[in-house]
């Protein structure tokens, strides 16, 4: 298929997606539940939240056009998947709305990235730092329905300010597409430029100050999205794990080493907060333009490195640890500024 279905898809799926939040807004569609502010957000004002819905929908109907261009050949994407996304999206659809209780969340939620992990394992073996280790589907389905579980909540985590979710499914997506189209699954790649279209479209009412959220609706589905392209990735095509680490490391690192400080502290993990390192930085005064930045700045850096794993997978060892040293200089930032603030106010 030539590069102009590429470019077709993104800016189709750029401008529809803008289109949709548009007319959302205007007629403060029911779709779109109201964000008050709390004290454990980051927001002063009602902004309203289900923009993911826009998102998915505009990508669903590009897979559709290209699943008609393409007919049945080469849709890597198993219906047990597409169900379990489906599902997701409903999941935070009625959250958004009712705001369902966390043991009715954490059981559907491992249930339905069971089916997704069920539906996106193959039979390849899995390379890791340029080692090939033939794991059994049990061990494969456990760890990635852990690992799909634990992204689809840490995208909800990271999802607290303007533009950063955004930001980063962009940049990522953007990377998937050209790993994909280079593994010859084309049909992944061009559903991969259709969210990176759709995220440029929702990024234009997202970015400071934010006109719109992606909800639960959004932010699950986007985590979820990311494992399942991770797990094929993996497990189809071959492709090194520690690329997906590096490619998403910057959300990764963030949440797991948050979820690690509150285990220490033996504090409800449940609980909504403000210690992220984003939100350190915003709490210490910078703009949430400037965090998203700096955010989207680090993504790119760690899918340049990513890629680099995929092309050269003999040396992910060492793109990994650059990655890392990158990670580990964001959260010494993070908390020395927000040390510095707090010092400030104490005195």
């Amino acid at each position: 298929m030539s590069g102009g279905i590429y470019l077709i898809i993104l800016l189709g799926s750029g401008v529809t997606t803008g289109l949709v939040l548009e007319w959302f807004l205007r007629t403060d569609s029911v779709l779109l539940s109201k964000d008050e502010p709390s004290s454990r957000g980051l927001h002063d004002h009602v902004v309203p939240r289900g923009g993911g819905l826009a998102i998915f929908g505009c990508v669903a109907v590009a897979g559709v056009m290209v699943h008609l261009l393409q007919g049945t050949k080469n849709v890597d994407l198993d219906l047990l998947a597409i169900v379990s996304l489906t599902g997701i999206g409903v999941m935070g659809f009625l959250d958004d709305r009712f705001n369902l209780g966390v043991g009715l969340r954490l059981i559907a939620g491992l249930t339905l990235t069971t089916l997704l992990a069920v539906g996106s394992i193959g039979d390849q073996s899995i390379v890791v730092f340029g080692q090939a280790f033939d794991w059994s589907f049990g061990v494969v389905l456990l760890a990635g329905a852990i690992g799909l579980f634990w992204l689809m909540n840490l995208f909800n985590f990271m999802d607290g300010a303007d533009g950063v979710a955004g930001v980063q499914s962009l940049i990522a997506s953007g990377a998937l597409a050209i790993w994909f189209a280079g593994s010859g699954q084309e049909f992944l790649a061009l559903l991969n430029v259709g969210l990176a279209g759709a995220c440029l479209g929702f990024l234009w009412f997202n970015w400071a100050p934010a006109r719109v959220f992606l909800g639960d609706v959004g932010s699950l589905v986007l985590g979820a999205w990311f494992g399942v392209m991770s797990l094929i990735g993996v497990s189809q095509s071959g492709l090194p794990i520690e690329a997906f680490l590096i490619l998403l490391g910057v959300f990764v690192f963030d949440a797991t080493l948050t979820l690690v400080h509150r285990l220490l502290k033996r504090k409800r993990i449940t609980q909504a907060h403000r210690e992220h390192l984003y939100q350190k930085l915003i709490l210490a005064g910078w703009g949430h333009g400037k965090v998203a930045v700096l955010i989207g700045t680090m993504a790119f850096v760690a899918a340049v490195l990513a890629t680099l794993v995929v092309w050269n997978p003999g040396h992910g060892l060492w793109f990994f640890l650059v990655a890392l040293v990158m990670l580990l200089g964001y959260a010494r930032l993070a908390i020395r500024v927000s040390t510095k603030i707090s010092r400030r106010a104490a005195n």
